[in-house]
């Protein structure tokens, strides 16, 4: 195995397990979820990895979900690089798919813990 492949592998575990924290929170958590969005300093280092983590794993969802739902566009739709592989249409479709999808995505999770949270305070007794 080489290098490359274990780091991308590594890469891609860690983002898996971000996104899986991220909706956690978000689902659990929605109160301090929400508050550590609208924290106005400036973020840490760890904070801007753990969020890019977070997008990268949502765009592989997308990324994968949306060149499985293309199933239907030939392979041979696309071109020929320089090296006479053929790049296929679909790929660059989930692509650009991931890339404008997932902030969309993240903002509704967002929004769901907000809700969620206004949901729990009107039902506490307290308010």
């Amino acid at each position: 195995m080489s290098v490359i492949t274990m780091i991308a592998g590594a890469i891609t575990t860690a983002s898996l397990v971000a996104l899986i924290h991220y909706v956690w929170s978000a689902h659990f958590q929605p109160q301090a979820f929400v508050r550590r969005a609208h924290i106005q300093s400036v973020m840490s280092p760890l904070k801007w990895i753990y969020f890019g983590l977070a997008w990268l794993g949502v765009a592989i969802f997308i990324y994968g979900g949306t060149k499985s739902a293309l199933f239907w566009i030939p392979y041979d739709w696309g071109w020929t690089d320089e090296d006479g592989d053929v790049q296929p249409l679909r790929s660059y479709f989930a692509v650009a798919a991931a890339v404008v999808l997932t902030f969309p995505v993240l903002g509704f999770i967002y929004r769901a813990a907000a809700d969620r949270w206004d949901a729990i305070e009107r039902k506490s007794p307290g308010s």
